[in-house]
């Protein structure tokens, strides 16, 4: 749980853009996922955590499709990237097997969890053909007040 509340807190009080999306299975959450910002503005991360005993079972893989859908789809963004600690090749699994390439490694601290590490970013670019983002503004400064209608995706 307090890994949990970690991430939750690390992901809801940072800048933004912030999206946000709780996944449940029946009544039960297997994980959290979030739009996270990136220095170039046309560019997003996805962030994901998954619940403990849902690992493995490709609640990740998920969460991940989902978030880049919306990425793209949804906000419009240019590319999408997903980032792991150097450490935990099982999240860099996830990324690979989600079509993401490998785009640079860096050093960074992380506020939530009070380390310094070296991490890996993965890179997928927005599909060719694609029609602007529903709600595409081309600045997150119209972030504000986006509401969906939905507090479940099953």
């Amino acid at each position: 749980m307090g890994t949990a509340e970690r991430f939750v807190y690390d992901h809801v009080n940072s800048p933004p853009p912030r999206f946000h999306l709780i996944f449940t299975i029946g009544y039960e959450v297997v994980g959290f996922g979030s739009l996270a910002p990136m220095p170039n503005p046309r560019d997003i991360q996805v962030s994901l955590f998954v619940a403990e005993g849902f690992e493995g079972q490709g609640i990740g893989s998920w969460i991940v499709t989902v978030l880049e859908w919306y990425a793209f789809h949804v906000f419009g963004f240019d590319n999408c990237y997903y980032q792991h600690a150097v450490g935990n090749m099982r999240s860099g699994n996830v990324a690979k097997r989600n079509g993401f390439k490998f785009s640079h490694t860096f050093k960074h601290k992380t506020k939530a969890w009070k380390e310094i590490g070296y991490w890996v970013s993965y890179k997928k670019s927005r599909p060719k053909g694609l029609p602007p983002g529903s709600i595409d503004t081309k600045t997150t400064s119209n972030w504000d007040g986006i509401t969906f209608p939905w507090k479940c995706l099953i």
